[in-house]
Formats: C-alpha cells, sequence, structure tokens
C-alpha cells in the first residue's frame, strides 16, 4: 500500500510538467490522433501508461491464474 502511495504522489507532483503547452500548437488539430502520436510530450506518456497498464493486467492475471491451481 505504501508503494502505491508513492506512486500517486509522485505522479501528481509531475503532472504540472506534463500540463505546459508546447510548441507545436495551432499547427494542427490539438485533439486529432496524429497530434497525439506526432508530438513526443504526447506520445511518450501516452506509451508509457499503455506498458504500465498492460503489466499490470498481465501480473493480476498471471497471480489469479496461479490462485486457481
Amino acid at each position: 500500500m505504501k508503494s502505491i502511495r508513492s506512486i500517486l504522489l509522485a505522479v501528481a507532483a509531475a503532472l504540472p510538467f506534463v500540463s505546459l503547452a508546447h510548441e507545436g500548437h495551432g499547427h494542427e488539430h490539438p485533439w486529432s490522433p496524429g497530434h497525439f502520436l506526432a508530438n513526443p510530450e504526447h506520445a511518450i506518456p501516452l506509451a508509457l501508461a499503455v506498458v504500465l497498464i498492460t503489466a499490470f493486467v498481465v501480473k493480476r492475471y498471471v497471480i489469479a491464474k496461479r490462485a486457481r491451481k
């Protein structure tokens, strides 16, 4: 439980840095998928989130599978 709190605290501390605007706003539609995939400011956190969520789901699945045996 302590590690979850540490992770949440780290994410909350990093949020102001993520919310800063970056160069390139105004050249393409800001809500288009291309904007989020082409700009590293969006693509890297998105990829990191996908990896972390996938790892969490796989870990839970493996633990549940072991518990059933």
